[in-house]
């Protein structure tokens, strides 16, 4: 996938590297965080825009099916599988 403005162009064949479909999401300055946020096995996006985190769990434009608010802008953000 590669993002240009707000406009996310995902491949998913690395041989001919074609764009299997597209989709806008967020706002072209946001913080673009993959990972898969609701257990369901896939990788999906997050855009974060100061401490908030707008969670697009099928790869679509529209609005979020998750916003959260958490910690402070300022922040550093790391993603993954987290266990204690």
């Amino acid at each position: 996938m590669l993002r240009r403005g707000n406009t996310n162009y995902v491949c998913n064949d690395l041989d001919t590297l074609e764009t299997a479909f597209t989709f806008t999401y967020g706002r072209s300055g946001d913080t673009i965080l993959v990972g898969d946020w609701n257990g369901d096995g896939a990788d999906t996006l997050a855009v974060r825009r100061d401490n908030y985190y707008y969670f697009n769990y099928e790869l679509k434009s529209g609005t979020e099916d998750l916003m959260v608010k958490y910690g402070k802008a300022s922040d550093q953000v790391f993603v993954g599988t987290w266990r204690k």
